[in-house]
């Protein structure tokens, strides 16, 4: 189908794997910042030290918050990308749904079609996941387990006029352009 959107979830699941990798890691970072800034009391330097004490507990502490704020952006990046995977994973559901729906349709059986929202907002209702079968003419509507079987094709009765050079076709007798 031109202009078919798909989600590739191998791909997806990928990036979300890296992504919960990096968190992984940063949190490791984030524990062992914290730790060594913990250690910094007294007890841990001389009398000399004390210069350098507290612009290096400072530094630390900077680096324990800011470690912690990116721990923080990146579980809100992981549950962003989940949140998005399944809105569409539902909204592929959706239009799958339709589309075997209007398949149906197209060869005679009935169905109803399910309230549709706004590209951009969430499924109105969770989908039945019709599925219509071309080949065999049928439907199946999971939410009321019905097979739905398309009537037979039906045969053109139309008549074709055919003019021979020359000659004019006969008036039309019906109501319409004559």
């Amino acid at each position: 189908m031109a202009g078919e959107v798909s989600l590739d979830r191998d791909r997806l699941k990928q990036s979300l794997d890296k992504l919960l990798e990096l968190h992984q890691n940063v949190s490791i970072l984030h524990d062992g910042l914290q730790q060594v800034h913990a250690r910094q009391d007294r007890g841990t330097w001389s009398a000399r030290g004390t210069t350098f004490q507290h612009p290096y507990a400072d530094s630390l502490a900077d680096a324990v918050a800011q470690v912690a704020r990116l721990r923080e952006q990146l579980c809100a990046y992981r549950d962003t990308l989940t949140a998005s995977a399944d809105r569409l994973a539902l909204m592929d559901a959706e239009v799958q749904d339709r589309l075997a729906r209007l398949a149906a349709r197209q060869d005679g059986i009935v169905t109803a079609m399910p309230a549709q929202n706004a590209p951009w907002q969430a499924p109105a209702a969770p989908t039945t996941g019709y599925v219509y079968d071309p080949k065999t003419r049928t439907g199946f509507d999971p939410s009321t387990g019905a097979t739905q079987v398309a009537p037979p094709a039906e045969t053109s009765t139309t008549t074709t006029i055919s003019t021979a050079p020359g000659s004019t076709a006969p008036v039309s007798s019906g109501s319409g352009i004559g």
